[in-house]
């Protein structure tokens, strides 16, 4: 009987030890050439309120005090008459930023615009998943161990 609630107690602390993360990894990069081969980044606040200062660059309409909890991936590429500009990155999702109008630098007759926000797909991870620490795993079994020597 001992034996079966040192493994509960074990299978419990290793459930604790699960963690529901809302963070989503994107693709980083700010230049044609960077974006040939992007970071991989976990976004967070510095990361999505570096692409709103980006935003704010090339579009109007940005309100440089928006943030959300939940973050997706943006990717945009703007090609004008006043160059070429190519950004992955992490974005706060209540920023529309594919439907924020170009600046007047970008001429709309000679500009070719895209850009995507996803938080799913190919080059999109889900917004919520479960990760695993291996350590904290068998820092417990090691702990659940310990504790059937005491109790028996």
């Amino acid at each position: 009987m001992n034996s079966s609630k040192s493994f509960f107690a074990v299978g419990f602390t290793a459930l604790c030890f699960f963690t529901y993360s809302y963070a989503i990894k994107c693709y980083s990069c700010e230049s044609q050439s960077s974006c040939n081969s992007p970071r991989k980044v976990e976004c967070n606040y510095q990361l999505a309120n570096d692409t709103r200062s980006y935003l704010n660059i090339h579009h109007t309409e940005v309100n440089p005090n928006t943030t959300s909890p939940d973050m997706e991936c943006l990717r945009e590429n703007i090609k004008s008459n006043h160059g070429e500009y190519f950004y992955k990155g992490c974005i706060y999702t209540n920023i529309k930023a594919c439907q924020l109008p170009l600046r007047e630098i970008h001429s709309p007759n000679s500009t070719h615009h895209e850009c995507d926000m996803c938080n799913f797909g190919d080059f999109c991870n889900p917004a919520g998943r479960t990760s695993f620490n291996i350590f904290v795993l068998v820092d417990t079994i090691i702990m659940g161990v310990i504790a059937r020597y005491i109790w028996n």
